[in-house]
């Protein structure tokens, strides 16, 4: 597989766009195929490397016909380039989902209709991808595997579907630059339907898989936003284990439903603000006691956001008198109440439930 993208043009209307390419060609076959596409496009070895934005259409056409007879399939994943997300999703794990999403997630179409095809027979997929600064490290690997293998253990339940995954040098593998000049010929097709709709530079059929990611709205890519979230950050292995047993039999799933669940209970944090208050009159307690009900107020602002019910106390002493202590636990309590019945989406829901753990043992320490 390999990837193109599509920049906006000032001189019309086009948008940008992310494409992955994928040719699914026999592993009997691969030996002539590669040889065949050497000498048709390279013919001596001292030649550097053609890929579809350097080379003309007549040699981009070329390369697709000497790759044609190989075939079993070829298939296109297209997104929009540039994403709107909250801002309180972090950057760098989304890149993360979004190569998840590309790269790994149509595999499973692939998987679909190499079985429809072979309904009988066991699968074994080597999956190779074009070697990137980003999909190269160890942690984008672990997450590739680990998403294949999930899907390949929910499509594969009757019939053993095995895999090997790895990332290469596409200067040095030719079956990557054979998806190059799939994709960055379906991306010039694209560009030309605007002036001409007769040019067509790929021989063969291509099945299109059209991802508009609107993913505030979709649950697959909040279930891989919290797995990337988890591993990323190094929480503990509880933690990462809680999460599988919400990411199990799910991670696989096509419902794209934004689900509304019910709002969460907070009484273990209610028991235990109302023992700090019993133990207010040390100055040091009550320094660290302000210190983590403040944090925890932010906490709850950011993750509310415009659900913030009126009257909610955005701003707590920090003072830690016994008085003014007293008065940030109460008006705490009182954030609380407001925030009983302000229903969140699942994802938000698993956030606060790990973070509230947290607090919840930094009371614990301090209690």
């Amino acid at each position: 597989m390999d990837e193109s993208i599509s920049f906006q043009s000032k001189f019309n209307n086009t948008t940008e766009k992310f494409y992955t390419g994928f040719l699914v060609i026999p592993t009997f076959r691969l030996k002539d195929s590669y040889n065949r596409y050497f000498q048709k496009i390279y013919r001596s070895r001292h030649k550097k490397e053609k890929k579809s934005v350097n080379v003309s259409d007549t040699m981009n056409r070329l390369a697709l016909d000497v790759v044609k007879p190989f075939l079993t399939s070829a298939y296109i994943y297209q997104r929009p380039t540039y994403h709107k997300h909250a801002d309180s999703l972090d950057n760098a794990i989304v890149q993360q989902v979004l190569m998840l999403q590309s790269y790994i997630y149509p595999i499973k179409r692939i998987i679909e209709d190499l079985r429809q095809q072979n309904p009988t027979v066991n699968l074994k997929l080597h999956v190779y991808l074009d070697q990137t600064n980003l999909n190269s490290q160890l942690e984008s690997e672990y997450f590739s595997c680990k998403l294949l293998s999930q899907i390949i253990k929910k499509l594969s339940e009757e019939n053993h579907v095995f895999f090997t995954y790895q990332t290469c040098d596409g200067k040095q593998e030719l079956g990557i630059q054979m998806a190059d000049m799939l994709v960055g010929a379906y991306r010039k097709q694209e560009k030309y339907a605007a002036s001409d709709d007769n040019t067509i530079l790929i021989p063969f059929k291509v099945t299109s898989m059209i991802d508009t990611l609107d993913f505030q709205n979709q649950d697959t890519f909040l279930k891989l936003y919290g797995l990337v979230s988890l591993t990323m950050k190094a929480l503990t292995k509880k933690d990462l284990t809680a999460f599988k047993k919400v990411l199990k039999n799910e991670l696989d799933s096509d419902s794209h439903q934004y689900q509304k669940v019910n709002h969460y209970n907070f009484n273990t944090i209610r028991t235990k603000l109302t023992k700090a208050k019993n133990k207010i009159d040390a100055e040091e307690f009550n320094r660290k006691l302000v210190k983590i009900l403040v944090s925890l107020n932010k906490f709850f602002i950011k993750i509310y956001g415009v659900k913030l019910p009126k009257a909610y106390i955005k701003n707590l002493s920090q003072k830690y008198n016994h008085n003014n202590c007293n008065r940030t636990i109460t008006n705490m309590q009182r954030n609380i109440n407001k925030l009983d019945k302000v229903q969140l989406s699942t994802y938000k829901i698993f956030i606060l439930k790990l973070s509230i753990k947290r607090f919840t043992k930094q009371l614990n320490k301090l209690l």
